[in-house]
């Protein structure tokens, strides 16, 4: 149990412990990521109104958490929730429970988790690449050009996902800026989706797109680098990233 005030964290204990299962409880995510680590439980159940933790720790928190092996997680609910968690919460597919009917479906919500012989996962597509501003012929006259950066664009469906990446400079490290809209649609734009930096075996780092639909990372050089988009339920955007050679130089 992650989080939670009094009242409803001994709500949920005394749910537990009648189904039989062992609670662990991480009053704070500092507390709650070493107890994950630790005692590896089937599942999760966080309270979003966690103390000392601001939304975007939450955000991360819940990136964090949806993205373990075993996936099991619910997450409790109140009215005045944002859209923007209740929208990560969606593109992960993950069950809510709404806290003034605590007793009446947190049972039956972690016993079809916990129990259920189809897992949960996430639906990837792989999005197409249809510009890729290193393919693009020089100007008339032009025998050469400096590192640029590197624009590129990427669709699936409805959704297209517009990518800059800057090369290293002093630092070395990359800067990748991107944007998702839906072209159909004039002015929309995908908010609170939750997109991660996904390394060959491993999340690297994870966002959440604002309210323009952007979002971006800071990170080192390193082969087999992909991008993975929620865009809705349990259905995610999967693009392939240029190797480091290719998003530094031409």
């Amino acid at each position: 149990m992650i989080g939670a005030h009094q009242l409803v964290l001994d709500n949920v204990r005394v749910l537990l412990g009648t189904m039989g299962c062992l609670c662990f409880v991480g009053p704070n995510l500092k507390e709650a990521y070493a107890l994950l680590e630790k005692e590896k439980p089937d599942a999760a159940i966080l309270d979003p109104q966690l103390p000392d933790s601001s939304p975007v720790e939450i955000l991360e928190a819940l990136h964090t958490i949806a993205l373990r092996p075993q996936g099991h997680v619910i997450v409790l609910t109140r009215e005045q929730d944002d859209s923007q968690l209740l929208n990560v919460v969606e593109a992960y597919s993950l069950p809510k429970v709404p806290v003034d009917v605590l007793l009446q479906e947190l049972w039956p919500c972690l016993d079809s988790l916990l129990h259920s012989k189809i897992a949960r996962r996430r639906v990837k597509h792989s999005a197409r690449l249809v510009f890729d501003s290193f393919l693009q012929p020089l100007a008339d006259g032009v025998r050469s050009a400096q590192t640029l950066d590197h624009r590129l664009l990427y669709e699936s469906g409805d959704v297209m996902v517009d990518l800059l990446l800057e090369p290293p400079r002093d630092s070395q490290r990359i800067k990748l800026v991107g944007q998702i809209l839906d072209p159909t649609k004039p002015g929309s734009r995908l908010h609170s989706a939750p997109v991660v930096l996904q390394g060959k075996t491993e999340p690297i780092e994870v966002a959440t797109t604002n309210e323009l639909g952007e979002f971006q990372f800071d990170f080192d050089p390193r082969p087999h680098l992909r991008l993975e988009i929620g865009v809705k339920e349990n259905h995610w955007l999967s693009i392939e990233l240029p190797d480091p050679e290719g998003a530094s130089t031409k």
